[in-house]
């Protein structure tokens, strides 16, 4: 078996094999079977993506990673250029010929940087939007975890998440989960209720969210169950490179959802959306079978109706946000959040970018989760703690677990002494019965 550390494999000069790659004179050969598994789920606009990168290094900008580091592999495009040499010598005419001429391969002083840099992402997509050609280097960095997962070079702590999914259905091991639901209200399994709930780890270690997320459908009238089953959304293992647990996750959704007869799934996380919608659908190439909704969309199509009233929360003032970036930027949903800041935020001082905007910094999202990259992360987090300190509030607004823990650890580390507030909270104090 392959070590992991990378430093001591390439200071000895024999070959070695692991997961599809073999180091050959200083060169990573890369079997066959490794490239199709990594790139399973392209799509001809990922194709299209990576090929129209010209590596210019604009994207880099709106990375706060590089912003900090100035290393060349912590350039977005870096992680794409090496992905796209990896496609091309098995997907395109001039790459195969240039792989039997032995004229383009992955160099092992280039292989070593892989780990470090591609975890130096929080995949927030801003260096796409950045991009005049909107080059896809969000994803890159995920494929780019993929292939460390299967060759043996993935950190500890992201394999430690895929084994947790994989044996005990959610990244962080949690074993109770239909307690934790029994106690906080939730029903539990319950048929021909009008919502599935689906929480993600980070949000089952919270009651409060739990809480506040029963209190806030109660007052919209909606009936909510929760399945014992599902305890995670299943993005964690595809964030750190098994897709193929991520997937069983999904799918297993989508059957109970289907099995209890609900009308729609809801989640309360960010990236728990955008997975469950959007990057989840396409890495098993089908439609959803229901529909998917953050809890935000949600109250914000009853207040358009006249369904529900909203009023000024009791939260320490004045109020900020940090948007999600998954549910916003890469997600797609805008006007829900920042109407119902508007609405129910006081003092709120709202950002002049939209949600989306590649000018408002990401926070270090699930990369919070990987123990290795502790030193880099406080100095990382300043970017946005900086952003937000700017703006003044004395309470900032999250849509997304990832993002309170993150902004949490900032507070906790003495680099911000703002208060982080879920927008559950927000809404169950801001919902007029």
């Amino acid at each position: 078996m392959c070590r992991r550390d990378l430093q001591v494999v390439y200071m000895v000069k024999e070959e070695f094999k692991c997961g599809g790659f073999r180091l050959s004179k200083g060169k990573v050969e890369i079997n066959r079977k490794l490239a199709s598994k990594t790139f399973d789920e392209f799509t001809p606009s990922d194709v299209m993506g990576i090929e129209n990168c010209m590596r210019c290094g604009i994207c880099s900008y709106s990375c706060p990673f590089w912003q900090e580091t100035k290393k060349f592999y912590d350039v977005p495009a870096w992680r794409t250029y090496e992905i796209n040499k990896i496609y091309s010598m098995f997907y395109t005419g001039y790459g195969i010929v240039a792989r039997y001429l032995r004229l383009r391969r992955i160099s092992g002083n280039e292989f070593k940087h892989w780990t470090e840099s591609a975890y130096d992402c929080t995949a927030c997509g801003a260096c796409t939007y950045t991009s005049p050609m909107e080059v896809p280097n969000w994803y890159t960095a995920i494929i780019m975890r993929r292939i460390l997962h299967y060759s043996g070079f993935n950190y500890e702590s992201a394999e430690k998440l895929i084994i947790n999914s994989k044996e005990k259905g959610n990244a962080f091991g949690i074993e109770n989960w239909g307690e934790v639901a029994s106690k906080v209200g939730f029903n539990i399994d319950k048929k021909d209720s009008e919502i599935l709930y689906v929480p993600s780890p980070l949000e089952i270690q919270n009651t409060n969210v739990l809480a506040n997320t029963v209190s806030v459908l109660s007052k919209l009238k909606l009936s909510v169950t929760v399945s014992s089953e599902i305890s995670d959304p299943g993005y964690y293992a595809y964030l750190m490179g098994d897709f193929e647990t991520a997937r069983g996750i999904l799918v297993r959704i989508y059957e109970t959802a289907m099995k209890l007869n609900v009308k729609k799934i809801i989640t309360t996380d960010g990236m728990g959306y955008f997975w469950l919608r959007w990057q989840g659908p396409k890495s098993i190439k089908e439609t959803p079978p229901i529909e998917v909704e953050h809890l935000t969309k949600t109250v914000y199509d009853m207040y358009k109706q006249g369904k529900v009233k909203l009023e000024k929360a009791d939260i320490v003032a004045p109020t900020s946000v940090h948007y999600s970036e998954f549910l916003s930027r890469l997600g797609g949903i805008e006007e829900p959040p920042r109407e119902i800041l508007r609405l129910t935020a006081p003092q709120f001082i709202e950002p002049k970018e939209k949600p989306s905007s590649d000018k408002l910094y990401t926070c270090t999202h699930h990369v919070e989760l990987i123990g290795e990259k502790k030193d880099i992360l406080k100095r990382v987090r300043n970017y946005v703690v900086s952003q937000l300190t700017k703006w003044g509030g004395k309470s900032v607004i999250v849509f997304d677990p990832n993002c309170m823990l993150s902004l949490e650890n900032a507070v906790k580390d003495k680099q911000a002494d703002f208060k982080v507030i879920y927008f559950t909270e927000l809404l169950d104090r801001g919902i007029k019965i």
